[in-house]
């Protein structure tokens, strides 16, 4: 299910990221700030008011947007790609996509880095925007990432929501 719930602009994405974790009682659900509210999607009903219960079927061909930190994993650490380096971005959404059921039909990527600033620690992260058309083949699979999100990295932060 989906639910949009108001907040208070100036709240940052850790502060979102606990808030929600709190309401959820840390189980699985994706988020995004949209400046006065956050979008959640969740699997289990939360006290807020349903904004949308899409359904999806397989063969259905939307667009969408996605903010997601792309990259691979090294011996245990993050190795984001060039920010230049479309071609890797793409390889990386298609395989997400083979994995959640779903194949990319057409995509544009912009990637640039984003600092995160989690309480006293900062770090950088890859941030990189998708906005393109998918076609979904497997709805289980396409309806469980909904919930959980695209990619392993910065969710906390609002990354790895798909909007339609």
């Amino acid at each position: 299910m989906e639910y949009v719930i108001e907040k208070p602009f100036a709240v940052n994405k850790y502060a979102c990221h606990r808030m929600l974790s709190g309401l959820t009682g840390g189980k699985p659900a994706s988020w995004v700030d949209e400046g006065e509210q956050l979008r959640v999607r969740t699997a289990d009903p939360l006290p807020a008011q349903v904004q949308s219960d899409r359904k999806f079927t397989g063969g259905q061909i939307v667009g969408f947007q996605l903010k997601a930190s792309c990259g691979k994993k090294v011996k245990g650490k993050h190795r984001y790609f060039h920010t230049a380096d479309w071609r890797s971005r793409h390889a990386w959404l298609k395989r997400k996509g083979e994995l959640h059921g779903f194949e990319v039909l057409t995509v544009h990527c912009h990637a640039e880095q984003e600092r995160i600033v989690a309480g006293k620690r900062t770090f950088t992260v890859d941030a990189t925007s998708f906005t393109g058309i998918l076609k979904v083949i497997d709805i289980v699979k396409f309806q469980a990432v909904l919930i959980s999100g695209i990619g392993s990295t910065a969710k906390a932060f609002g990354f790895g929501f798909i909007q339609f």
